[in-house]
C-alpha cells in the first residue's frame, strides 16, 4: 500500500464524522472544508509518527504540511528524503 492510501484509510476511518470520505480530492483543504480540527490534527500527528516512524519539529507543525492529503504526503515523502540523505552521510 502506498503513501497515499495509508494516509487516506486513516483519514477515512478516523475523520469521516467530520465529512472525510473517498470523495475528498487530494488537494481539497482539509481545513477550509472543517474537516480537519485541533484534535484531527493531533490524531494525524501521532499517526504519523507510528505508523511512519517520523518526529515532527516544532516548525514543520503548520497548517501547509498538513491542508490536504496531496500535503501531508508530500510532507511524509520530505521527512524520508531527509532521513535518507541524514543516513548517507553518517
Amino acid at each position: 500500500m502506498d503513501i497515499k492510501n495509508i494516509v487516506k484509510e486513516f483519514l477515512i476511518n478516523e475523520l469521516k464524522d467530520n465529512g472525510f470520505s473517498e470523495n475528498v480530492l487530494d488537494d481539497e483543504s482539509l481545513i477550509d472544508a472543517g474537516i480537519i480540527d485541533s484534535l484531527g490534527f493531533l490524531l494525524l500527528i501521532s499517526f504519523l509518527g507510528e505508523k511512519f516512524g517520523i518526529i515532527i519539529d516544532k516548525d514543520e507543525l503548520n497548517p501547509e504540511n498538513f491542508d490536504s492529503v496531496h500535503a501531508i504526503c508530500k510532507f511524509i515523502e520530505s521527512k524520508f528524503a531527509k532521513k535518507l540523505d541524514q543516513d548517507l552521510i553518517k
